[in-house]
C-alpha cells in the first residue's frame, strides 16, 4: 500500500482522488457504495472511528481510522471526493500498473463444456472490490479477530468470510511444516 500512497499523482487530480479513495477502502473494508457517500458526518475524531450504516447489508458499523486514512480524510476535509464507480474501477487499474503489479494470474472458467484459460496481469484484475478483500485479508493475517472483521465486512457466515481471505502458499505455510 505504501507504493500506491507514495505515487506522485499531482499531474492527474482524478487519479490522485481514486488512489486516496482506494486506500481508504483498503484500510476500512468499506464497499464502494459506502466510500462514495463517506463524509464528515460519519467521522468520529474523538474516538478515531468511522460510524456508518452500510448500504448493502443495512448494518451500522464502527471502523477504526488507521494508517494512511487519517491523513487522507483530513486532506479532503473529511468528505471524500466523488468519482463514479465506472471511473473508479477503470482508473484503479492504472494505480496497479504504475506500481508494476505485473504478476501473471491464470484465470480458469468453464464456457459450456470447455475449460477456458486466460492469463492476465494482476493490475488488470483490480476492481473496487479489491478494497474489501485486501482489508479482510490484511487484518486477518495481522491477527484481528475474524468475528470482528465479519461485523465490519458484513459477512454472515465464517465460510463466506473465508472466501474473501486471499493467502498465497508462502503466507499459508506454517513454521512446523
Amino acid at each position: 500500500m505504501a507504493k500506491i500512497y507514495q505515487l506522485n499523482l499531482s499531474d492527474d487530480k482524478e487519479l490522485e482522488e481514486v488512489r486516496d479513495i482506494f486506500i481508504v477502502g483498503c484500510y476500512t473494508g468499506l464497499r464502494y457504495s459506502d466510500l462514495s457517500t463517506l463524509n464528515n458526518e460519519h467521522i468520529d475524531l474523538v474516538n478515531g472511528n468511522i460510524n456508518i450504516k452500510q448500504r448493502k447489508v443495512h448494518k451500522a458499523v464502527v471502523i477504526p481510522i488507521i494508517d494512511y486514512v487519517p491523513n487522507i480524510l483530513k486532506k479532503y476535509n473529511y468528505d471524500l471526493p466523488k468519482v463514479s464507480s465506472y471511473k473508479f474501477n477503470e482508473r484503479v487499474k492504472e494505480l496497479g500498473e504504475k506500481i508494476k503489479l505485473n504478476q501473471k494470474i491464470e484465470i480458469v472458467r468453464k464456457k459450456g463444456n470447455a475449460r477456458v484459460t486466460d492469463i492476465r496481469k494482476k493490475y488488470e484484475l483490480m476492481p473496487s472490490h479489491t478494497c474489501q478483500r485486501s482489508f479482510c485479508t490484511n487484518m486477518y493475517l495481522s491477527g484481528f479477530p475474524a468475528e470482528e472483521l465479519m461485523k465490519i465486512s458484513g459477512h454472515k457466515s465464517p465460510a463466506a468470510f473465508m472466501r474473501y481471505i486471499k493467502v498465497d502458499n508462502q503466507q499459508a505455510e506454517s513454521p512446523e511444516k
